[in-house]
């Protein structure tokens, strides 16, 4: 079975919600992101990538068929040596393509934003180190940076700007990447669009991915399109690492499936 956690193969959404549990039950509910993803991962008895995970990795000419694959839900994707709780993806594929080996690391979105920004999350560092100096968070934040964002280049939007879950997000699957020995990381948004969200939430979601994109790649990304694989980004804080980032879309109000 390619999903399990802890060793238990996860087939239904009971053996995952037992498995590999949301941090908070009132999250596994019908049309919210948590349950909506296991639902989608586990649809053709959990034996296939869902469909719109693999037409977005189709056409980009640095993937191939999929060959093997295996799957941990709840995965924690640690990226940097500070203590404390490491970074929560929903999933973490281990994938094999023509290519050789790769990491998937999805992040499930409904309509919850993508956190703070890099603004708030270093405010909020700055506090807790003025009051307790052993505290990592600044440091954190400046590594995230300095790892994964290229200089500032003219137009493009700040440092402060961005969500910090996407830094988070992207430094996670890259982590994972080399610990596996894989030369591609992948962070994927899979976003589901349900009788529970509110399209003015999606419309930000995907203006605040945009500026992401802008500033990783230094160049507009221009009207940002689901289905599409951006990258490969060379970071400077692990140049052997190839990074992709994209999003897929499930439409559950018409009916995806």
């Amino acid at each position: 079975m390619p999903i399990a956690k802890n060793g238990h193969p996860i087939a239904t959404l009971d053996d995952w919600k037992k498995y590999a549990p949301p941090k908070s039950e009132h999250h596994w509910v019908d049309d919210r992101s948590a349950k909506e993803v296991a639902r989608a991962w586990l649809a053709g008895a959990g034996r296939e990538l869902p469909h719109e995970v693999l037409a977005v990795l189709a056409p980009h000419p640095r993937f191939g068929a999929v060959l093997s694959w295996d799957c941990e839900p709840e995965a924690k994707l640690r990226f940097d040596t500070f203590p404390g709780e490491p970074r929560n993806s929903d999933l973490a594929v281990l994938a094999v393509d023509s290519h050789g080996s790769y990491v998937l690391a999805v992040e499930a979105k409904a309509d919850e934003p993508y956190g703070e920004t890099v603004a708030d999350a270093f405010a909020a560092a700055l506090e807790r180190r003025i009051g307790n100096p052993r505290s990592n968070g600044v440091a954190r934040i400046e590594g995230l940076a300095s790892r994964l964002l290229p200089a500032r280049a003219a137009g493009t939007p700040s440092a402060i700007e961005l969500r910090y879950q996407l830094l988070t997000a992207c430094a996670g699957a890259v982590a994972e990447a080399e610990r596996k020995g894989a030369s591609r990381a992948v962070m994927l948004v899979h976003e589901f669009v349900t009788p529970a969200t509110l399209d003015n939430n999606h419309k930000r979601n995907s203006a605040d991915l945009q500026s992401f994109l802008h500033r990783l790649s230094g160049r507009p990304i221009g009207d940002f399109q689901d289905g599409r694989l951006f990258g490969p980004f060379t970071l400077l804080g692990s140049p052997s690492i190839s990074l992709f980032v994209g999003k897929v879309q499930r439409n559950l109000r018409r009916g995806d499936a």
